[in-house]
């Protein structure tokens, strides 16, 4: 009797014993949470917790969690079944365009592009950003964007023309007459520049287009008088005076000239290779060629003396200076004849 009743008991405790694990498995709920700002995802078994119940048995902090993330449903919400939950990171970011201050925005929204069109910035295919468009917003994240422009426009830059002299024996010797007027020509170029937030960052070059210029042609008498009287010795002396020293120009005795090209140029805060400060007539020239103090009148500019010297003065190529920028540009580069005074 006492051996049936012990089992009778003993299957009553079995009974009772899995019917409470039963009910305890029942009650236990499994509740998995993500957040906005990380790939993580927390799983927790919780038994009649709420949502910042299972958080905190997961080590979070609850102050902390509040502050920063927005959940789905209520911090206080008991956990009814098995769920998942999503948190939304109430983000601090930093935006910067280009070259302005940063400005920091609380944002909800995910990923960079969505924050970016939440605050209505529109990228150009050239804008640079330093986040991947796809990349979650996180707090404290800092997202720079490098505003690109580019900007297309033709530039056209003149060719001077040559003065070419051919020797024509049906003019007296030493007359010249312009057979075929000079012309420029020009170069166009496409030029193509980079601005990284309004300030140039690389320039491209290409010339698109050419037209030559057109050379001068200038023809020089080689001919001779047909009737020569004979020379007498007064005669021979005031031939011999006239081509040393009889030539003028503008009223000014010349003993000799050269064609060659000028250009303009200004004030540079520097003193002359003859160390006087430039003013107007002042030439700067190659001293092989022109010695420095030789005193000189060009058509078009008038009377100077050479008194300085440059990297680009080369040969017969001469540099005279203007008091303002604007006479330089005017100037420009012209062929020109050089007369060198006495």
């Amino acid at each position: 009797m006492k051996k049936t009743l012990i089992i009778v008991l003993g299957v009553l405790s079995v009974l009772l014993l899995s019917g409470t694990a039963v009910t305890y498995a029942m009650m236990q709920k499994e509740v998995t949470i993500s957040f906005s700002d990380t790939d993580e995802t927390v799983t927790v078994t919780v038994m009649k917790g709420t949502l910042i119940d299972a958080l905190e048995k997961e080590g979070f902090d609850k102050k902390e969690l509040e502050q920063q993330y927005k959940p789905e449903i209520s911090w206080n919400t008991p956990i009814q079944k098995d769920t998942n939950v999503h948190l939304t990171c109430m983000c601090e970011v930093t935006l910067k365009m280009g070259a302005e201050d940063g400005k920091s925005v609380k944002t909800t929204q995910p990923t960079v592009k969505e924050f970016l069109e939440e605050q209505k910035v529109k990228l150009s295919k050239n804008d640079q950003v330093n986040a991947a468009l796809d990349q979650k917003i996180t707090n404290d994240l800092t997202i720079v964007v490098e505003q690109i422009e580019k900007r297309v426009q033709k530039k056209v830059e003149k060719t001077d023309f040559q003065v070419k002299e051919e020797k024509d024996p049906d003019l007296p010797e030493g007359e010249k007459k312009v057979t075929q007027e000079g012309k420029a020509g020009q170069e166009i170029y496409q030029v193509t520049a980079l601005y990284k937030n309004g300030k140039a960052m690389v320039t491209d070059k290409k010339l698109v287009e050419k037209v030559d210029p057109v050379h001068q042609i200038v023809k020089v008498g080689s001919g001779k008088k047909e009737e020569e009287e004979e020379e007498t010795a007064d005669d021979k002396d005031d031939t011999e005076l006239a081509s040393s020293g009889g030539s003028r120009i503008a009223g000014l005795k010349y003993s000799k000239s050269m064609n060659g090209q000028a250009t303009g140029y200004t004030h540079t805060g520097n003193p002359t290779a003859t160390g006087n400060m430039p003013k107007r007539g002042t030439v700067a020239v190659d001293p092989s060629v022109i010695p420095l103090g030789t005193k000189l009148y060009i058509p078009g500019y008038g009377q100077g003396v050479a008194q300085d010297t440059g990297g680009a003065v080369r040969g017969n190529i001469i540099d005279l200076f203007f008091e303002t920028r604007e006479e330089a540009i005017q100037w420009g580069r012209r062929n020109v004849t050089i007369y060198i005074l006495e």
